[in-house]
């Protein structure tokens, strides 16, 4: 048997016979391919191109795919063993026909995704709510008809065709016809508005299908053991027909005469050894082809061959059978052992499209809804409504290369941060209408554009927190208040009405002053309670460094070892250095206190020279570069000595919980600039960062978060008692082992 033969013969047996072909063939790479991870990235990647691999146990099927095919919102399909497999860049979605056979064929058209499995036509199509359902077409048959394997699906003039080796199947969208024919093999193309036909064998040639006829228009292209296996046009509109080992041919559209292509992608392919299988157009200009047991190759308009990928390349196999490309230019490669996505690398390249991040499905409950469109509303059962989950993507990017952000109109109160997530859950929502608004960005790309998604749900209001409910309330509520106030006019007086409102006067006096009263006594309290602590931490942090001195000294003066003494004295030096850093802070919450407010115009840079003087002996100080980002004469009106304690007791943190285990260089940045009316000040530090647990307490009294650090734990609270004198308030945001930035806002002032 030739190889067109052998090859002719692997498109019409069946699947499971293909699957053993390809085991036999490829087992080398089977046993290779065991100890490969899963969803990996090829980083050795030659010619800017980066192989991403998929398996079963990246989408939960087998791992054998035949074939694939792209929609035009750039989801990807794949004809798998076990049915239909989805995939939009970040979830893969399953679905099986009715009766779980495989998809061993794929073609999309339209909205229809028609396919072919186990002697069985159908197509798959979205509802009105999104659902995937799955048609069958055997039903629809004239008659009782055997089915061969089908490799080729063409949509012309309205009707769908199937191609098996020696069999035509014609589906005009109500009856499934087959077109008999003698010849043992024959494939289908469309060239310009003709479907040509290339009939095999030496009674073969080129003929035209009209009205289920087939018309030989080439008698001469006859090949023995061979036939057209794919025609094309270039990119200057000249056609080609390309055979599996007979060469390429140049075809006159008008004529139906065929020359042979003399180039280098012609010699290639009239080796004995390399047999075309299957070729596509790639990016505009070229053509991609696979090969019988030798990879696939890129090649122009030229002939001239670009590029060969094969095992060596990183691939999986040496054989794949249907390898197509995206509209981003790359390819997908399907085979017995998982997917391949090949990502062509050009910073240059722009997208033909405009991608679109979109809200693939949500999930209540254990339903899962299709959101078809922008323009799709959902309304959900008041019963399934307490959690909502969202699962979006951008279609034609993988999630490894994309951030999202999300908004629900009329729960959040903004966007979101970026984020690798993919899913967002919302709990307990209560009835209305919500708009989900979602943006995406490809983190390789920031300049790239991607269309934002929004979408409408609507979410059922019981009945008691519906509008007409409270409206009936407040009428309830009115009529009593109105009745008995109608009421005591009519029982009472004129003199009890006038008793009633001194009494009502007096009433009123005495609950103003005993709620007043009782704010003061509140207030009270917890001045009292923040003194008692005041001075107890105070005389303890005060006492502690003193008793330290005094037994250093004690030991000192028992010491004849001069190196000793040295050490103590180091010590010692230690304990006055604690000493003044908490009196300074006792003397900074003094002056904030006490000290009337004296708004002055100062520059940033005096402030921070006068900190870096008070410092420039601080342990490890040496070691932290001081970044000022603010222009050399900015300035600030304030109170000079408030904001030398504020930014004091912030800089001296950020220097003291640096992280100086650490490779990267140690950095304390200061930042100012106007905007909106205020002065923005931050100082972000690359140092230890503050834990989450203690984020909420940082600004207590003697609260210290790095409990293995020396300070009195007042520098922040005299921070934010200070900035409450000067009508300014703090923020901050942290992470652990990547530093914290703290943000002031002051007020700009005449």
């Amino acid at each position: 048997m030739s190889i067109s033969k052998l090859l002719l013969f692997l498109r019409s047996v069946k699947a499971w016979r293909i699957f053993l072909l390809i085991i036999f063939f490829e087992l080398p790479t089977f046993y290779a391919l065991s100890f490969q991870n899963a969803d990996s990235v090829n980083a050795g990647s030659q010619d800017s191109i980066v192989i991403f691999d998929f398996n079963g146990s990246n989408y939960q099927a087998s791992s054998f795919n035949y074939v694939a095919n792209e929609d035009e919102d750039g989801i990807m399909y794949f004809g798998n063993e076990n049915g239909l497999l989805e995939f939009d860049g970040t979830h893969w979605q399953l679905y099986r026909t009715p009766d779980y056979t495989p998809i061993s064929f794929l073609k999309i058209i339209g909205d229809k995704i028609y396919t072919f499995g186990s002697n069985e036509f159908g197509f798959f199509q979205r509802n009105q709510i999104g659902n995937m359902i799955y048609h069958p077409l055997n039903d629809q048959s004239i008659g009782e008809i055997d089915i061969p394997y089908v490799w080729k699906i063409i949509e012309h003039n309205g009707d769908v065709f199937f191609n098996s080796d020696s069999s035509l199947f014609k589906w005009d969208g109500e009856i499934l016809k087959k077109i008999q024919t003698d010849n043992k093999y024959l494939t289908i193309y469309k060239v310009e508005d003709d479907l040509l036909v290339s009939i095999y064998g030496e009674e073969g040639g080129l003929a035209r299908l009209e009205n289920d006829t087939f018309n030989l228009i080439n008698e001469d292209f006859i090949f023995e053991d061979d036939y057209a296996w794919e025609i094309l046009q270039k990119e200057d509109k000249e056609w080609l027909l390309f055979t599996s080992e007979s060469g390429i041919f140049k075809l006159d559209p008008e004529t139906y005469e065929t020359e042979l292509w003399d180039n280098e992608i012609n010699q290639y392919f009239l080796q004995d050894s390399t047999y075309l299988y299957y070729v596509e157009k790639f990016q505009d200009s070229l053509f991609l082809a696979s090969t019988w047991q030798n990879g696939i190759v890129l090649f122009n308009d030229d002939g001239d061959i670009i590029k060969k990928l094969d095992k060596k390349s990183g691939l999986f196999s040496n054989y794949y059978t249907d390898p197509i490309e995206d509209r981003r230019g790359n390819i997908w490669l399907t085979s017995g052992f998982g997917l391949q996505y090949l990502q062509f690398y050009d910073p240059e390249k722009k997208n033909s499209f405009k991608p679109e991040a979109k809200v693939r499905y949500i999930k209540i409950s254990d339903s899962s809804v299709f959101i078809k469109g922008s323009n799709h509303i959902i309304s959900l059962p008041e019963k399934k409504s307490n959690s909502i989950d969202f699962y979006f993507s951008v279609p034609s990017f993988l999630k490894e290369n994309l951030q999202f952000s999300y908004y629900l109109e009329g729960f959040d109160e903004g966007w979101s941060e970026w984020t690798n997530n993919t899913r967002k859950e919302y709990t307990n929502l209560s009835g209305g209408d919500y708009t989900f608004h979602l943006k995406a960005r490809n983190i390789q790309n920031l300049d790239l554009d991607i269309q934002p998604f929004e979408f409408k749900i609507n979410v059922p209001t019981k009945w008691y927190e519906s509008y007409i409910t409270y409206i009936l309330l407040v009428l309830i509520v009115g009529l009593l208040i109105y009745g008995f106030i109608k009421y005591r006019t009519h029982r009472l007086s004129f003199a009890n009405k006038k008793l009633e409102k001194i009494v009502k006067e007096r009433t009123s006096e005495l609950r103003s002053q005993k709620e007043r009263l009782k704010e003061a006594n509140e207030e009270l309290k917890t001045i009292n309670n923040e003194l008692d602590n005041f001075v107890y931490r105070s005389s303890h942090d005060l006492v502690a460094p003193l008793k330290s001195l005094r037994g250093l000294i004690s030991v000192a003066g028992m010491s004849h070892n001069p190196e000793e003494i040295k050490e103590y004295f180091k010590l010692m030096n230690i304990s006055i250095t604690k000493l003044e850093e908490f009196i300074k802070s006792i003397m900074d919450f003094s002056t904030n206190t006490k000290k009337p407010l004296e708004m002055k115009l100062v520059k940033m840079d005096d402030i921070l020279d006068s900190i870096v003087e008070d410092l420039k002996y601080y342990q490890n100080a040496e070691k932290v570069e001081l970044i000022r980002a603010y222009d050399s004469d900015f300035k600030i009106r304030t109170d000079p000595k408030r904001i030398n304690i504020v930014l004091s007791n912030l800089v001296t943190n950020a220097l003291k919980y640096h992280d100086f285990k650490q490779d990267d260089p140690q950095y304390i940045k200061v930042s100012a600039k106007k905007e909106n009316n205020s002065y923005v000040i931050e100082v972000e530090d690359n140092g230890s960062g503050i834990p989450d647990e203690y984020q909420s307490k940082i600004f207590e009294m003697f609260f210290r978060a790095h409990q293995g650090t020396e300070g009195s734990g007042l520098g922040l609270y005299i921070v934010v008692d200070t900035l409450n004198v000067l009508k300014g308030k703090i923020s901050f945001t942290s992470k652990t082992r990547i530093g914290t930035t703290f943000k002031v806002e002051l007020p700009e002032v005449d």
